[in-house]
């Protein structure tokens, strides 16, 4: 796995053996995006990257469609260097229907909606009351993206 925001402990404590993304490109048979798009991994997947890739490579983007070049991708699956996608996002949503990509028997799109069922709305309601009471007791909600602006959160302070 690679992930450059988590420490190798943590990656291996999940289960899985960190790597840098040039052995990852290098020797991974299925490469699964899951990033929140910043300016250092726009295109992450660029021209260079699937050239770099395993030949018959399989794409799964959950993420978001800027992750991947899409121009890249196009080239990669003529190659063949990419033997397959599963998107559920692309760089210019909403796909129209002449999008090039629709074209690839072996490229499954489906809608970025899998936040939107149910359970997962139930739970994303239990995580914002969760977070709120956290902060309401003075201590730091879980899951902050942005932690360098903890020590000036003045709600903390509340507790």
């Amino acid at each position: 796995a690679y992930d450059p925001n988590v420490p190798p402990e943590a990656v291996r404590a999940a289960g899985a053996e960190p790597v840098d993304l040039e052995t990852l490109l290098a020797e991974a048979d299925i490469i699964s995006l899951h990033a929140a798009l910043t300016g250092e991994n726009h295109h992450l997947l660029s021209h260079k990257a699937f050239a770099r890739m395993t030949p018959g490579v399989l794409l799964v983007n959950t993420a978001r469609g800027e992750l991947v070049d899409e121009g890249a991708l196009i080239a990669a699956l003529e190659s063949g260097r990419v033997a397959g996608a599963a998107l559920d996002v692309v760089e210019g949503e909403p796909i129209g229907p002449d999008h090039p990509l629709l074209r690839f028997p072996n490229v499954l799109i489906v809608p970025h909606i899998a936040a939107y069922t149910r359970e997962t709305l139930r739970r994303m309601g239990e995580k914002v009351i969760s977070d709120v009471e956290r902060v309401l007791r003075g201590e730091v909600p879980d899951d902050v993206v942005n932690p360098e602006v903890i020590p000036h959160a003045r709600a903390l302070r509340w507790g």
